[in-house]
């Protein structure tokens, strides 16, 4: 049998993990419409298109789009600092 070294109880992992993942969805739910609003203004999605603006407009979906990417990696960056341990590591010294 092996000696769990960790000083954390098994489950407090798990439990970390909630606040990362919930932050993550929320942000997405709150910008993924935002980028969708403006890439359909711009004329990306029925092809209407919004003139001499879209340019303008289709910076900021990227600029959104951009923003939901940063949030998911850095969702992931944290879950692997959780499943690796480096809190607990950093609680020694």
């Amino acid at each position: 049998m092996q000696r769990n070294t960790n000083m954390t109880p098994p489950g407090s992992r798990s439990k970390k993990k909630i606040a990362p993942i919930v932050v993550a969805v929320l942000v997405v739910l709150y910008v993924g419409p935002m980028v969708g609003m403006l890439a359909m203004t711009a004329g990306l999605v029925d092809g209407a298109g919004a003139g001499a603006i879209a340019p303008f407009l289709l910076l900021y979906a990227f600029a959104g789009g951009a923003v939901i990417v940063g949030v998911l990696w850095a969702m992931a960056q944290r879950l692997q600092e959780i499943d690796g341990g480096e809190e607990e590591d950093a609680k020694k010294y």
